[in-house]
């Protein structure tokens, strides 16, 4: 008897088990980015504040970001844009530019979880070339680095006017900061895995030629 209510029991817990993996299947969807029409250029831009970077020694924050890219097949699984920023305050102290050097954002479908379209994001770089941010009192360099998380897509508009909002939150940024003398880096030289991005983009596609208005769309 005490046999057999052991095996019950282990048969309702393997029951449960497997309903939990077919119920967590069920609600996360993959899905991929979609166009209209290809080729397609997307166009992003700032939508929601501005973009922050953090390391050690304190926050840049950007009063402009742009993207630009190109949307050659559809449906695909991740698009590559440019990025661009302009407007930038280094630690409170600093207007500084920030050169991406050839390096570019790589952004990847994921799954669609309680009704949220979410993915990642790489950082993808020439050979030896990084992203920098040029304060006087320290440089701040940020290398090419894969599946970054958590990006955010959402939908919006109809028709020809479809448009994807990206919300970037990123933990876990590798950079290093290089400290020049009488500089204020808190490390210098020192690789570092705690750095964190948050920044919103709207993203609009277009024709590359005629610069009409193309639908993009997440599903």
């Amino acid at each position: 008897m005490s046999r057999n209510l052991k095996a019950l029991g282990l048969a309702l817990v393997a029951s449960f088990a497997m309903s939990a993996v077919v119920a967590s299947a069920a609600s996360a969807e993959a899905y991929s980015f979609k166009a209209d029409t290809v080729p397609t250029t997307l166009t992003g831009n700032q939508h929601a504040g501005n973009d922050v970077f953090t390391t050690d020694t304190g926050t840049v924050s950007c009063n402009i970001a742009t993207y630009e890219g190109t949307q050659t097949v559809t449906p695909t699984n991740s698009v590559t844009v440019k990025p661009s920023y302009g407007e930038c305050r280094a630690f409170g102290l600093f207007n500084v530019p920030i050169h991406v050097n050839g390096c570019e954002y790589k952004f990847t479908a994921g799954t669609k979880v309680s009704g949220n379209y979410e993915g990642t994001v790489d950082i993808v770089c020439p050979t030896g070339k990084f992203i920098e941010v040029t304060a006087p009192g320290c440089l701040v360099t940020v290398g090419a680095q894969n599946n970054l998380g958590k990006v955010t897509y959402t939908n919006i508009g109809i028709g020809a006017t479809k448009e994807v909002t990206v919300d970037v939150n990123i933990t876990g940024l590798a950079y290093e900061e290089h400290r020049p003398p009488f500089g204020i880096c808190t490390n210098n030289t020192v690789p570092q895995t705690d750095g964190t991005y948050v920044g919103a983009g709207l993203v609009t596609g277009e024709n590359p030629v005629t610069k009409a208005h193309h639908g993009v769309f997440v599903g």
